[in-house]
């Protein structure tokens, strides 16, 4: 038996500092004065700024005088620089955290700082968790995101898109960017949130052109030099750096008025080749054969150009002003302009042979390896050619990267090796195709999947993994359950002190074990190998099945009628930081699952605004289960808020993705759900010919009749052919349909099923008029229903369910809410007649509230904590925030409510069913 371990606090996040430091703000440079009154002056309130320009337009430098500016000012600030390698979202999110922390070590001194995951501080979404570390600065921020060009994934953009339009008082983002990123910019420039600053912006004035060589005295330039220069370069700032590099040469400036027309790139090209002929024998060695580096140090150059002097040289070109600059203040890391280095790299390709720049690759690659630098290693030898060597580093770090959620680097490294190489490794195989499943690439996945069955027909088999565990993954993400439990029962779960990527594997064998456990209707058993799951979860510190095991465990409990131990459950495992390590797969189930509980207890605006952040998750990464159960739920707080559009337009969404990803029970699963709302409607007809076009699995995908997938537990096609009995008046059907149910194997231990029948039951007793029998079986369900807290599983079968629950207070309508609210310990029964009272208020009570945007998770505690009449003060205590956070969340409260006061705050509460 496993031993168990404790979650464990993750150690800290070690950043490359160079990532985070800005360039300085060099003398002689020209303030973009233009640019600085727009921003401090001309449109001050803008919180959005993007620098947007190809290279060499002097981006990166008017963002360093704005951050030199704003510093001036006593604003906090921030600098990340990103590269191809941040497209991990993981990583990406590891350094936009390490910025905040930074800005926060800067305000109180402190030492080197600790990076918290973002839900150390309770239920946070990651903009949450940005949102509040930079209000608890308690001065203006301003961060600055250089090279955003870079950062192509989705799920990236989507977060940051919400952040631009979250962003706190006092905080400003500055992006630089060669393209336009899609982050929903036009809406904030429209607002005036947000100024864009395009190439033409970037571009020298005239005047600027003359000061720009002014402040170069040395070479005396005359007023007709600076006006022909400023002809040739339209003001292009590279191009002006390369002419004041240059202009020693007097054949250049002899040239000057002799130059034909050149296109911008081209005259970069002469202008380089001018500048680098200025140069030492030495030097241009130098700058040719580093050129390959993304980034230099001086033991790397050293390395390279075999030999020692290499710090000299690089703090030499810093100061000439030759596009260099160092990436830290110690001067230990620099970093070549693009632009010069491509041209450099065109130079060295024109004239040197292919072995001598492969050899740069290669002893490149030899010495990030040695430092363990995978990520530049990996690159230098793909460069090299040394597909072996590069596959090789990969087999050794792909197991740290999936257990730290790194799947997209996994991917990214995947997609640039060639499969043979890639198949002389089993293991690695294996550690793709998990990589692959969490990702959902399903063309990919079958492909690793295939190369893996050759190389075991050929004898070639992993020696360190466990192919079937992964392919019984699969085959789970494809909905083919009969092959998934008849892989993974042939797996031995069961191992004493197993570690690193072994304790993951067994902890996924482990929780799939768990899932079919769960399915078959073996709870108990269900739950031991799930706390197995867990244990070998902490053993390898992995967040994905860490977190499958948590939602399943929920579940179980959901299942077994104990809700609100299943909400606990939810609430504290979305409070640990292991779920948002990655929001691809634990975050997605947890997630789902934690919605249909707030959504059974009745919290809609929690479940509401849990599914709104996470939805991109749910949709991309979720497997069938969770995904349906939060469609589903999703549509029917739309019913239940006469959002009736958005409810079906969810559904046609959810059945995109079935038909999207070859998912026949997702497809059938919101089906029987359109037939139920028909049927609540009183569409039958329609219903009933709908139901009929619904097709039944196929033979090969049914698993025993015994087992129930948690997602089809109070619906699918047996709750729906009952149902659809009901309103079709065919009782006596609808009552053996009901008694097989009721009396099968698999509806033992399943109580909330069990008050999902009897109160179908109820509904078919009425119908038959038999009301002794009707009563009998509504106080069934209310007595197991009420335990666990069910409600709204009593408001999803239409009017004449309701009628019976009214019927049993003798109250009418009209005073059935305030009863509920005024009696000091309320039955089960008139809490869901008071549940019931809110939702009918456009009917026969009050007007319902509605905010003006969704309150987040968090918004609503807050409002329910200020409800109950909880100071400021004593909220920051409960929730662990600052005082300053949670006037920053009341202010967004006031605003998305368009109240102006507490009173008018705790009315809208009242009104919204919170309090």
């Amino acid at each position: 038996m496993v031993a168990q371990h404790k979650p464990r606090r993750q150690p800290p996040v070690k950043v490359g500092a160079h990532k985070l430091f800005a360039p300085p703000k060099y003398a002689g440079a020209i303030p973009r004065e233009a640019i600085l009154r727009k921003i401090f002056e001309e449109q001050p309130q803008a919180q959005v700024i993007l620098v947007q320009g190809p290279a060499g337009h002097g981006k990166t430098t008017v963002m360093a005088q704005i951050k030199a500016l704003s510093e001036s000012a006593q604003v906090r600030t921030g600098w990340l620089t990103f590269e191809e390698a941040d497209n991990d979202p993981h990583r990406f999110f590891v350094h936009l955290q390490a910025v905040v922390a930074s800005i926060q070590q800067a305000q109180d001194g402190a030492g080197a700082f600790e990076i918290d995951g973002p839900a150390e501080q309770g239920r946070w979404h990651r903009k949450d968790w940005l949102v509040n570390h930079l209000v608890d600065v308690g001065a203006p921020v301003s961060l600055f995101l250089d090279e955003f060009q870079l950062i192509t994934n989705k799920s990236i953009h989507v977060f940051m898109r919400q952040l631009l339009e979250h962003l706190p008082d006092g905080v400003k983002i500055f992006i630089g960017s060669r393209t336009i990123p899609e982050l929903g910019l036009a809406r904030l420039v429209v607002n005036n949130q947000a100024l864009v600053f395009r190439a033409n912006d970037l571009c020298f004035s005239a005047a600027e052109v003359s000061r720009f060589f002014a402040e170069a005295s040395e070479l005396s330039v005359r007023n007709d030099e600076v006006a022909a220069i400023y002809r040739q370069t339209e003001g292009w700032p590279a191009a002006l750096q390369l002419f004041r590099l240059t202009l020693v040469n007097p054949a250049v400036r002899l040239s000057l008025e002799k130059l034909g027309p050149f296109r911008l790139p081209e005259l970069a090209d002469y202008l380089v080749d001018n500048v680098l002929a200025l140069q030492s024998p030495e030097i241009q060695a130098f700058l040719i054969r580093t050129s390959l580096l993304t980034r230099l140090s001086a033991p790397l150059c050293d390395t390279v150009m075999a030999g020692t002097g290499s710090q000299e040289i690089l703090m030499f070109l810093e100061r000439a002003g030759l596009f260099v600059r160092s990436l830290g203040p110690e001067q230990q890391w620099f970093k070549y302009h693009t632009l010069f280095s491509s041209f450099l790299q065109e130079q060295m390709r024109q004239t040197w042979q292919k072995a001598e720049i492969i050899e740069v690759h290669r002893l490149a690659a030899n010495w990030y390896r040695e430092q363990e630098l995978f990520e530049e290693a990996m690159h230098h030898y793909i460069a090299a050619n040394q597909y072996g060597t590069a596959t090789q580093i990969l087999e050794i770090w792909s197991s740290r990267l999936i257990a730290d959620a790194h799947l997209a680097t996994v991917e990214r490294w995947y997609d640039r090796l060639p499969l043979e190489e890639i198949e002389k490794r089993p293991d690695l195989l294996v550690k793709i195709a998990w990589a692959l499943t969490f990702l959902r690439r399903h063309v990919k996945l079958a492909t690793v999947l295939e190369s893996l069955e050759h190389q075991e027909l050929l004898g070639h088999k992993p020696a360190q993994t466990n192919p079937q565990v992964v392919r019984a993954m699969a085959a789970l993400l494809a909905d083919n359950l009969p092959v998934s439990y008849e892989i993974i029962r042939e797996v031995e779960v069961y191992r004493s002190n197993p570690a690193g990527f072994g304790a993951f594997e067994l902890g996924a064998a482990a929780n799939l074990s768990g899932y079919f456990a769960l399915t078959a209707g073996d709870f108990d058993g269900a739950r031991e190998v799930l706390r197995i799951a867990r244990a070998y979860s902490d053993c390898a510190d992995a967040a994905f099945s860490w977190g499958y095991s948590v939602s399943n465990t929920g579940v179980t409990s959901l299942i077994q009628g104990r809700l609100r131990d299943a909400l606990d459950r939810f609430r504290l495992a979305i409070a640990d930081s292991r779920v948002f390590r990655d929001e691809s797969f634990a975050a997605a189930s947890l997630v789902s699952c934690y919605i249909q509980a707030l959504y059974e207890a009745n919290e809609l605006d929690a479940a509401e605004a849990l599914f709104e952040e996470f939805k991109h998750v749910i949709k991309e990464a979720a497997l069938l289960d969770y995904l349906a159960v939060a469609y589903v739920t999703m549509a029917r707080i739309h019913d239940a808020r006469s959002r009736s559009s958005a409810a079906s337009a969810l559904l046609d969404e959810a059945e995109s993705i079935g038909f999207a990803n070859a998912l026949p029970r997702l497809v059938r699963l919101v089906n029987w759900e359109r037939v139920r709302r028909m049927l609540l409607q009183g569409e039958v007809e329609q219903a009933g010919f709908s139901a009929r076009r619904i097709r039944t699995a196929d033979d090969e995908f049914l698993l025993p009749k015994s087992w129930i997938q948690f997602s089809e537990d109070t619906e699918g096609e047996a709750i729906g052919r009952i149902r659809l009995a009901i309103h079709s008046a065919q009782t006596d059907e609808a009552l053996n349909l009901l008694a097989t149910e009721q009396h099968a194997p698999q509806t033992r231990g399943r109580v909330r099923r069990q008050i999902k029948l009897h109160l179908l039951e109820a509904l078919a007793r009425k119908q038959q008029s038999n009301d002794n029998a009707a009563q009998r079986s509504l106080r069934l369900a209310l007595h197991l229903a009420e335990e666990g807290g069910f409600i709204r599983t009593f408001l999803e079968e239409g009017k004449a369910l309701t009628d019976m629950l009214r019927e049993k207070t003798g109250l009418s309508p009209a005073t059935q809410a305030t009863h509920a609210a005024d009696n000091a310990t309320p039955s089960h029964l008139e809490l869901i007649l008071k549940a019931l009272g809110s939702e009918l208020g456009q009917n026969e009570l009050t007007q319902r509230f509605e905010p003006l945007e969704q309150l987040t998770q968090r918004e609503t505690e807050i409002l329910v904590y200020l409800g109950r009449g909880v100071s400021n003060k004593e909220m920051a205590r409960r929730i662990y925030l600052s005082e300053n956070t949670v006037k920053f969340h009341l202010k967004n409260i006031y605003s998305k409510l368009a109240v102006s006061s507490r009173l008018q705050a705790i009315n809208a509460a009242r009104q919204m069913g919170l309090i």
